[in-house]
């Protein structure tokens, strides 16, 4: 082979180790996977509207730290946040800290919302006058109130350090002489004689009888009935409440049925067939039922009862319990039982009741705040954790510190905000009960 020759067999040779050179490395380069970005983490901006704060609810987090204290939330927080990157700005803090633990004040701001501003002396009055100008018979006079008390040997046991039956006595006493001047009151007890021991049933199980007749309010009088028995035997409930109806019969006025109980029927009797049968009377009374210490079966039948009667059923457990649904409940629910105008619908009821309303309306407003305060505290926990992480630099920190107080501040405007318009609609809707009242008492004149 010359010279020529193998300079130009050394060129081809060159030239086919270039193209598989360049052949395989393009098959390299597209049989290599292309490696996949990270994917760039998406918090949610906090808002900065107070409905919008509100509406937003709860954080992801906060349903397992909100009821932790001390070294337990502190731990948690940790676990939650360690992940968090370093070199924040104060704004992406501040959108982690809210997405993950902002609290949820909805059910406060909702029951503001829903608070009752109506009155039920305006509800009674304004049926009073929807059945008289339909030519329906409406029922005038005075409040009967008649009260059935349990006096069976259970009553002797002890709660909140006392005795059963003195504290029934006590809390009867007080709504007795709190009843409006023109209403009427009785009280009938029931198995205060005998034993329980099954050879006394039958004189137990007989004995219902009044010791306060049907009548005005004398505390002296009134007292005393309440020193003539003690507990002692069975329960005839269901016989107490038809002696109820009988000493209803033929009474003007408007008549309510309240009972003290600590146990179920034990006397043979079906109460609740004997309530249905006087709630649906000519008497047409309610009756309503507070269940003292009563164990779960107990409960279940004196409410049925109470259902049966046309009426409401309240279980207490402690003697303060049973003076706060005492007067409470069934002192206000006299004025709802009341048709009696010119008795229950006067300025002085109107302006108690309106001050009751706006006392519990407060009670929901500083739950509320409670709860804003609670967040913030929980937030300013979260911001310290990531403080000793050095996630940010203190410039920032300051700048987060900033952020959580506005959150904090904004949402305590906005609720004072919400419950000065409440507030306020409570101050109308008193003024129009209190020239309705005006109104009613000229047209009482004129007549």
């Amino acid at each position: 082979m010359n010279r020529l020759s193998s300079v130009r067999l050394s060129l081809i040779l060159l030239f086919v180790l270039l193209l598989t050179a360049c052949s395989s490395e393009k098959t390299a380069s597209e049989t290599e996977p292309k490696k996949k970005e990270p994917k760039k983490e998406t918090v949610e901006k906090a808002p900065t509207d107070p409905e919008e704060m509100v509406k937003r609810g709860a954080g992801k987090y906060n349903e397992e730290v909100k009821d932790l204290e001390g070294d337990a939330l502190d731990k948690e927080i940790n676990k939650i946040t360690k992940n968090y990157p370093k070199g924040m700005k104060a704004e992406e803090a501040y959108n982690r800290i809210v997405a993950a633990f902002a609290a949820n004040h909805q059910p406060g701001f909702q029951e503001l919302e829903n608070f009752d501003i109506s009155f039920e002396e305006v509800e009674a009055y304004e049926k009073y006058q929807e059945e008289s100008e339909d030519g329906e018979e409406t029922k005038e006079g005075p409040l009967n109130v008649a009260i059935l008390l349990d006096a069976s040997g259970s009553m002797a046991g002890k709660v909140s350090g006392t005795d059963k039956m003195t504290a029934a006595k006590e809390a009867l006493k007080k709504f007795a002489g709190g009843l409006p001047d023109d209403a009427n009151v009785m009280l009938r007890v029931y198995g205060h004689k005998g034993s329980n021991d099954d050879k006394d049933k039958k004189v137990s199980c007989e004995s219902t009888e009044v010791m306060y007749p049907l009548g005005a309010y004398n505390e002296g009088t009134f007292q005393q009935s309440l020193s003539k028995f003690n507990p002692t035997g069975w329960t005839p409930l269901a016989a107490s409440i038809e002696a109820a109806e009988k000493d209803l019969q033929g009474k003007e006025g408007n008549n309510v049925i309240y009972i003290v109980s600590d146990g179920i029927e034990t006397c043979d009797g079906n109460p609740v067939e004997a309530a249905k049968k006087l709630h649906e009377s000519n008497i047409k009374a309610e009756v309503n039922i507070i269940g003292f210490d009563v164990d779960n079966e107990g409960q279940q039948q004196l409410k049925a009862v109470a259902e049966a009667g046309g009426g409401e059923f309240q279980s207490v457990s402690s003697q303060k319990e049973l003076f706060d649904e005492v007067d409470s409940n069934w002192s206000e629910a006299m004025y709802d039982a009341s048709i009696n105008w010119s008795s229950s619908m006067d300025s002085s009821s109107v302006n108690w009741s309106s001050s009751g309303k706006g006392h519990s309306m407060g009670k929901v407003h500083s739950k509320i705040l409670d709860s804003i305060s609670d967040e913030f505290e929980l937030l300013r926990s979260v911001k310290r954790d990531l403080y000793d992480k050095e996630k940010m630099s203190n410039e920032e920190f300051i700048k987060l510190d900033k952020l959580l107080l506005d959150r904090y501040t904004t949402l305590r405007e906005y609720s004072s905000k919400k419950h000065d318009a409440r507030q306020e609609e409570l101050n109308q809707e008193t003024d129009r009960v209190l020239k309705l009242i005006d109104e009613y008492a000229e047209d009482a004149r004129v007549e």
